[in-house]
């Protein structure tokens, strides 16, 4: 069942206006309702609008739960007031969300649009408005609130953009998003490039700065901010967000991806997966059975006497318990546990089969895990598989799609890091390696790893509202 909305009447030096509570208050806050103009709620007396309880938080600049949509996002839905008392408050509807119909102003076709009517959608140039207060644009066909033309076909084109599917388009336009920002991509290329020219702890921060960057572009493409730069702000540097922060997400991502494949290769180099007959041949050996007849001699050799008895005191049950009482001892004090039980036994096939099954989680799951601690940025939830499982179930075919394009991308990044080392080797030199090759590579990496990003950031923009984004 619906209600009427509460009217209220409003009177500024621009004349007297009638509209509903909500409206009232995003006109409050747009600074076209000042607290010392007068309003008036159905025919009640008429008092200071900074006085009104209802209005004080339209006052502060704070939005309310009830706040509707209309006085949010304007682009989206649009609230057509009753502005004027000669128009009846009846006729107050709501345009559904769409882009201005034209691209020319109304009245001036040969004029630059500059605003559009949130309510009407009439475009206009800078100088049709109605100016309140000289700078609030007021439409001079309907009385409602004008917004910033480019805004407007701006957020349009966007949510437009977000409703669409992820396919080939998008492919385009992460391969071209590194290209918008020509400076910070020579910049980002040639740092990336020269640090990994100093030595491991170039490298270490060589890597730093690219998982950062690729960080800050799935971060930003993921929340719809496709315009900003994808190298972070160093004016501001802070070593835990700047540094550190990207370097405990990265560890995060080589861990929960390729960290089974590490394990299971060390496992191989110490000698802890192996044979089953030879991990059996190193167990200790069971003990002998006496010579009864040295026992039951009564002239019997004193040293080979005692070696006799001795074995017959290691076949008392008593013994027996203790040895498997300090056998398990030993085995929990083994920090490899079950792993040093499991593996010795497993054969070569068995193994094989283990390692092609880490290989291909770790080949699946990376570019999850790189989107994952991009749109979270929470080491946590980098570590902890069951989040990029449940946004791979979120996305659905998405990100399948987003799995095959970085696999295209890393397929063509080896291709060319084949071609540039073979083209550049007879520019090796002594002691130093070819380190114009190297440079050349890093740089392409560098440019690759940013599609990469963009690539899985416009995946987990497509899918937004399946994943509680906030999209700007």
């Amino acid at each position: 069942m619906s209600t009427t909305p509460e009217l209220w009447r409003v009177s500024t030096v621009e004349g007297l206006f009638e509209t509903d509570l909500e409206t009232l208050k995003q006109w409050i806050r747009e600074d076209c309702v000042l607290p010392t103009d007068k309003v008036s709620k159905g025919n009640l007396n008429w008092i200071d609008a900074g006085r009104v309880p209802q209005l004080k938080s339209a006052f502060l600049g704070e939005t309310t739960s009830h706040t509707p949509k209309s006085a949010i996002d304007s682009f989206e839905t649009f609230e057509a007031a009753n502005y004027a008392t000669t128009t009846p408050p009846e006729s107050t509807a709501k345009v559904s969300a769409a882009a201005p119909s034209t691209n020319v102003c109304q009245n001036h076709p040969d004029e630059t649009p500059e605003y559009v009517c949130r309510t009407c959608l009439a475009v206009f140039c800078k100088h049709c408005p109605k100016f309140v207060r000289e700078r609030i644009p007021m439409c001079p066909l309907c009385g409602d609130l004008c917004r910033n033309y480019r805004e407007v076909t701006e957020k349009a084109a966007h949510v437009e953009l977000q409703r669409s599917g992820f396919g080939i388009g998008d492919f385009v336009r992460a391969v071209r998003y590194p290209l918008q920002h020509k400076t910070a991509l020579f910049t980002g290329a040639l740092i990336y490039a020269v640090l990994l020219l100093a030595g491991t702890r170039g490298m270490l921060a060589a890597s730093t700065v690219l998982f950062g960057c690729i960080s800050h572009v799935i971060c930003n493409v993921a929340w719809g901010r496709f315009n900003r730069s994808f190298m972070p702000d160093f004016s501001s540097f802070n070593i835990i967000d700047d540094f550190v922060s990207p370097l405990f997400l990265g560890v995060g991502i080589l861990i929960v991806s390729w960290g089974p494949v590490i394990a299971l290769i060390l496992a191989l180099m110490f000698g802890v997966v192996g044979n089953g007959a030879i991990a059996a041949s190193n167990q200790p050996a069971q003990p002998s059975a006496p010579d009864m007849s040295v026992l039951l001699d009564p002239n019997a050799d004193p040293k080979r006497l005692e070696e006799e008895n001795r074995k017959l005191q290691q076949l008392r049950p008593g013994a027996q318990m203790a040895r498997e009482a300090e056998k398990s001892k030993e085995e929990a004090s083994d920090p490899a546990g079950l792993l040093t039980q499991v593996l010795p036994y497993m054969t070569g096939t068995s193994i094989g089969l283990l390692l092609l099954l880490f290989i291909l989680w770790g080949l699946f799951y990376h570019p999850m895990a790189f989107a994952v601690a991009g749109y979270t940025q929470s080491v946590a939830s980098v570590l902890n598989p069951l989040v990029g499982l449940d946004t791979i179930r979120r996305m659905g075919i998405t990100y399948f799609k987003a799995f095959a394009m970085v696999l295209g991308v890393q397929v063509v990044s080896f291709v060319i890091a084949a071609i540039i080392t073979i083209i550049t080797s007879p520019l090796a030199l002594p002691f130093m390696g070819n380190l114009v090759g190297n440079f050349i590579d890093a740089t392409f990496t560098f440019y690759l790893n940013l599609v990469i990003a963009c690539i899985l950031g416009l995946a987990l923009f497509k899918c937004a509202d399946r994943l509680d984004i906030a999209v700007n």
